[in-house]
């Protein structure tokens, strides 16, 4: 609980500070915009959007709730960035100062506020309006891969996969239609869903049965499967971050029931038969397990498997691919990471990951992780894509059919 007391404090000091920064330029770029009204007008404003983090828990309203938490979404990208170039912004000050190029009293001193804060206002709105407008459209990513085995019945598959749609507050029902139609279009042979296909609340999803119809029109010849993710798990999130409310991390009923209705078969460390003799297995996930045994060692789902065969792993994080490729699996497809989201992000996942995005070859095994098709937290994406990935996969060298 400490820890939620420190982090609302430095989130109210530094809202402060950038309504601070804001108000000083709004006096320097003209005496009209310094005036008491304008500034409490602005200070309204601000503080909304500063408490819209938490402002929802204050309606019962599903449709207040889902208005709220999108802005919230909204906000917190907005939030970022503004962090990000007001730390540049000073950055660049201190060193102009430093040099005693600009300083207080310098004649250009008032035109250098104005210019720097019209600049940074400019970049924080550019970024935040491409990223809503550039995560709400999907794209695909394609990957070519040979795996020196054989099944007596395919010469290859074509995978899509997708993974963290995040269904709620910030996607719903036109995005999905939208992907289901970019998944028939490639005429996949299997379909797979690496995770977080919910975003913890089952009841954020403002037509999940028109959702799990639109799911339910996949068209995939050896079926679609899925595993879930650490927010498919039911959880209280404030800005898109765990709040512990004391009870255990599980997946609801009625999320289960949507997976069936939309035809997804979720796999839970269990295996199926893809083709008569190529496994599937779909892993639980590494740090929310939906149960109090955790998940089973990679070994232990492959006793009993074929290993002259492929054999495909669906794992939420792209973690354990030492273990995995040791183990026997050909190929392993995860999601979870969103190749960073929003920039600089996507720079930064490389210091944390193995493979943070696209495909990585870990001995033998492919490993294959797509960047996903909902958000999570900011309803932004900037330097990365919202997608599905197509994988043509052809088993000892032969082509796909």
């Amino acid at each position: 609980m400490w820890y939620l007391i420190l982090l609302a404090a430095v989130y109210i000091a530094v809202n402060f500070f950038l309504w601070h920064r804001v108000v000083r330029l709004l006096r320097h770029v003209h005496g009209f915009f310094g005036r008491k009204w304008v500034v409490i007008a602005f200070s309204i404003i601000y503080a909304f959007l500063m408490s819209s983090v938490a402002l929802w828990m204050l309606f019962d309203d599903p449709a207040w709730v889902s208005a709220l938490k999108f802005i919230n979404n909204v906000w917190i990208g907005t939030f970022i960035y503004a962090l990000i170039f007001v730390a540049l912004a000073e950055a660049v000050t201190f060193f102009l100062w430093l040099f005693k190029k600009v300083r207080k009293g310098y004649a250009c001193y008032r035109r250098f506020i104005v210019v720097r804060g019209t600049a940074v206002i400019c970049l924080i709105l550019c970024f935040s309006l491409y990223g809503v407008l550039h995560y709400q459209n999907t794209s695909i990513s394609s990957y070519d891969i040979a795996v020196d085995k054989s099944s007596d019945n395919v010469d290859g598959l074509r995978i899509v996969l997708a993974a963290d749609t995040h269904l709620g507050y910030s996607v719903g029902r036109e995005m999905m239609e939208d992907m289901v139609a970019l998944i028939n279009s490639q005429e996949p042979d299997i379909v797979v869903f690496a995770g977080d296909i919910v975003d913890n609340d089952y009841y954020a999803l403002t037509d999940a049965d028109g959702i799990a119809e639109t799911l339910a029109g996949i068209e995939a010849r050896y079926g679609v499967y899925g595993v879930y993710g650490n927010h498919d798990v039911e959880e209280a999130l404030v800005g898109g971050f765990t709040i512990p409310v004391g009870r255990d991390a599980r997946v609801q009923p009625e999320v289960a029931e949507f997976m069936k209705k939309a035809g997804i078969e979720i796999l839970e460390d269990e295996s199926t038969l893809v083709a008569g003799d190529i496994t599937l297995i779909g892993r639980v996930d590494a740090s929310k397990p939906n149960s109090d045994e955790g998940r089973k060692p990679i070994e232990e789902l492959m006793e009993g498997v074929d290993r002259s065969r492929p054999v495909i792993c669906i794992d939420h994080q792209p973690e354990g691919l030492e273990e995995a490729a040791a183990a026997g699996v050909d190929i392993d497809l995860s999601g979870h990471t969103h190749d960073g989201q929003i920039f600089p992000g996507n720079l930064v996942l490389k210091l944390v990951w193995d493979n943070p995005y696209g495909m990585l070859k870990v001995g033998d095994m492919y490993s294959i992780v797509t960047s996903g098709v909902g958000v999570w937290g900011p309803a932004m994406r900037v330097g990365t894509d919202s997608e599905i990935a197509v994988i043509d996969v052809s088993f000892d060298g032969a082509a796909v059919n």
